[in-house]
């Protein structure tokens, strides 16, 4: 671990130029962002569970239950920490490898954690889902920063250890040494934050482990301009091509995955089960704490451009008096359960942070979804033309 660390903090210090308090100007190309070159409206529930994410391990009847769900919206940030944290303690309870293991879960935690036991010699006998393509692994728009999780003060250095253990495996594709995840799935990108925006990178630049941050000021070139903002280099998660790469893996190691949803543990012959469960963990474990926050997307197409497709904003803007979110990343194929094969885009505008929609009608549901997406609509085309 520490030569790895070691290797980190010296490809840091070399991939980036040292901050300056005087901020330089930055010009960047902007997506056009009108109604025309919007090709998707998507919206997703992350499953968020307040306080901290479940990783844990329990009896019941006779079974061993390893729970790995909660993330929320930085499921990415945190996948290979949390699975290799869920993993340790299932390996605590010296289990034998000739016991059928159940995962129940599709997204990347599910598929993630699959791959690792089966690649650990362990008998992962199959993978049950409600569905394969409706989850937010394949609609995230990812890149490397801890947001949209809702962890208590108590639970940060916990966080922190596991999206440490997580920059730590995407440095690895990164450079090729991932034994099933090819490099081009991951790739250091500058990403803009406005000053008053947590970037989620911080403690990344604390330690020493992305190159220090530069003040900024961004010039679109079309006059818009916006002063006061923070430049650092983290990595672009291509989620598409990670849960393709996954599900690959776990074909390759002939897990199957059925279409089924778990309604009790009991249910299952199998003594040992991985719950990555995501939203669905709320029934099937009982867990009031997991909420789904909602979020609204937008996909570009090619009349957007594509030279923005070489950087990522994530920043804080005022609408309507309030605080409001907005970010571009270089996403290029869109998968949804409706076209399970992905469309071309050309970056993805988000975003959203609606919690406990599910209360709601789906009259009232549709109404909300339509005033976001008009609302994000509107505030990225100020943001990027003014």
């Amino acid at each position: 671990m520490f030569s790895k660390y070691l290797t980190l903090i010296i490809t840091a210090m070399t991939i980036g130029s040292t901050s300056a308090h005087e901020p330089t100007i930055v010009k960047l190309t902007p997506p056009l962002v009108s109604q025309e070159t919007i090709s998707q409206e998507i919206f997703c529930d992350r499953p968020m569970r307040e306080g901290k994410f479940n990783i844990s391990l329990d009896q019941q009847n006779g079974k061993t239950i390893v729970h790995c769900y909660g993330h929320g919206g930085s499921g990415w940030t945190t996948l290979f920490g949390s699975v290799n944290k869920a993993i340790q303690l299932f390996l605590e309870t010296n289990p034998d490898k000739s016991s059928p293991i159940h995962v129940i879960g599709s997204g990347c935690m599910g598929l993630t954690t699959a791959a690792e036991l089966s690649r650990l010699g362990y008998t992962v006998e199959k993978i049950s889902t409600r569905s394969i393509y409706d989850n937010p692994s394949w609609r995230a728009a990812g890149f490397f920063a801890l947001v949209s999780v809702k962890t208590s003060p108590e639970e940060q250095e916990n966080l922190n250890n596991i999206g440490l253990d997580t920059f730590l495996t995407y440095q690895s594709i990164n450079t090729g040494e991932h034994p099933y995840i090819s490099k081009d799935a991951v790739r250091y990108l500058p990403v803009y934050c406005s000053s008053q925006t947590d970037a989620g990178v911080e403690n990344l630049e604390l330690a020493g482990l992305i190159p220090p941050r530069e003040y900024v000021t961004i010039d679109f070139g079309n006059g818009t301009v916006h002063p006061e903002y923070v430049k650092y280099l983290t990595f672009f998660l291509d989620t598409t091509r990670l849960m393709r790469e996954l599900t690959d893996e776990v074909n390759r190691l002939n897990i199957p995955i059925e279409i089924r949803e778990i309604n009790s543990f009991d249910d299952l012959p199998e003594t040992i089960i991985f719950n990555c469960s995501g939203l669905g963990a709320r029934d099937l474990n009982h867990d009031n704490a997991v909420i789904p926050v909602r979020g609204h997307l937008l996909t570009l197409n090619e009349l957007s451009g594509s030279e923005h497709m070489d950087y990522m904003i994530y920043t804080k803007v005022k609408q309507d008096e309030n605080d409001e979110y907005i970010y571009l990343f270089p996403k290029g194929i869109s998968i949804t359960p409706d076209k399970t094969s992905g469309i071309h885009c050309f970056g993805v505008l988000g975003g959203t942070f609606l919690p406990n929609m599910d209360h709601l009608s789906s009259d009232e549901q549709e109404a909300i979804n339509q005033k976001e997406f008009n609302k994000l609509l509107e505030r990225t085309q100020k943001f990027f033309q003014g």
